[in-house]
Parts: C-alpha cells; structure tokens; sequence
C-alpha cells in the first residue's frame, strides 16, 4: 500500500529521475503542465535539491506508492523560531499518471504530502505555513486541493513579488532566490494551536501538560 515517508540522501537518485522528467521551474514546481522549456532547469533543479540537504533546517517527505516507487516529494523548511515552517518545492513524477480531484492541478498523492507534513509539523506546535505562489495561479495551487488541510487555517496574502524581486529579509525563508515570474507570499495561520488544543477541555486527564 503505498506509504509516506522522512527521504535521505539514499533517495536522491530517485528524486532526480522525477526532476529529470520536467523541463522547467514551473512545470515541476508549480506542477504546470503548459509551461515552456527552461535551458538549465537541470542542473539548476539538482543543484537546489542539493542545496537544501545541506541545510539541517529542511526536511524532505516523499509518496511512494504501492509498487514501492517514489511518486512525489516535497520539502518544509524551519524558520529559526519554534512556530514558523515554509512549504517549499513540490514534484509529482508525471510518469505514474496519478490519481487527482476532477480538475485538480495537483494530484491526490501530493496534498497527502503536504497534509502529512503540515500534521507533522502541527505536532511540534508549529502555528503558521508560508507559502510562495505564482500570481495568477493561487487558484489552481497545491492549497486549492479540496482535501488540503490549509483550507483550514487562516489565509493571509502577505505580499506581492515582481519577477526577479526577494522579498525583506525577514522573509528570505519564503524565498531566499529569485525567480522570474510574478508571485506571491501568502500565510497560513493555525485556528488551534496545538497548545490550545491541549488545553483542559481538551485534555480531560490532565496527562498532556
């Protein structure tokens, strides 16, 4: 049955055979199936991946389904506070034709990713989930999925980027490189925190705290 997953360094070959599917930024990243050609989306694309390994603040969840085969991956990345958590790329490999809701750009197998990794990273008591999306796409964004979780969370457009601009500093765990089409950022906020809910009237034992 098919199973999610921490990925390693042990998987990177197989990530980059799903990189090695796409030809550009916004066809593996945004899932765009309509976007042209980049020239160096390769080597850029497996120079990122190895950037972010070398970062200890990210961390990489993969799908696989039931033949054992990676079908998408997905990768969070820390901010240096305890409540604050991007959601940074997304790859679905376009080789498996998964499973998706009518008219969905994202597959089913790739909001079961980000829904794992926003429940993992709730667990921890993070609060908020940032989020860089293309303009003119937020609609058809991963968070447009009808069973994505962040559907749950407060919505917050906070800024609009030119094509080439990085956001403030402050942001730079949105977006730390530039990239060449307008978007924007937009926060997640947590109705219930976890320290909420484990207050009394949830927690009748007493035993979480």
């Amino acid at each position: 049955m098919p199973s999610i997953r921490h990925l390693t360094p042990a998987d990177y070959a197989d990530m980059c055979d799903i990189l090695d599917q796409h030809s550009s930024g916004p066809g593996a990243y945004a899932n765009d199936r309509n976007a042209p050609p980049s020239p160096d989306f390769h080597r850029h694309s497996k120079w990122y991946i190895d950037y972010l390994w070398d970062k200890q603040m990210a961390n990489f969840f993969g799908y696989f389904d039931d033949e054992g085969r990676l079908a998408a991956f997905i990768c969070f990345v820390r901010w240096l506070n305890t409540t604050d958590v991007t959601i940074n790329i997304r790859v679905e490999n376009p080789s498996l034709d998964l499973p998706r809701a009518e008219g969905a750009r994202w597959s089913d197998a790739a909001n079961d990713l980000v829904n794992w990794g926003v429940g993992y990273f709730w667990s921890e008591g993070i609060t908020t989930f940032w989020s860089l999306q293309i303009k003119g796409q937020e609609e058809s964004s991963f968070t447009a999925h009808p069973s994505c979780l962040l559907n749950q969370y407060q919505r917050d457009k906070v800024m609009n980027l030119s094509a080439g601009e990085l956001p403030p500093e402050a942001l730079r765990r949105v977006q730390w490189m530039p990239i060449f089409q307008e978007s924007a950022i937009y926060k997640y906020t947590d109705p219930l925190p976890l320290a909420e809910y484990l207050k009394v009237d949830n927690d009748p034992t007493g035993d979480a705290g």
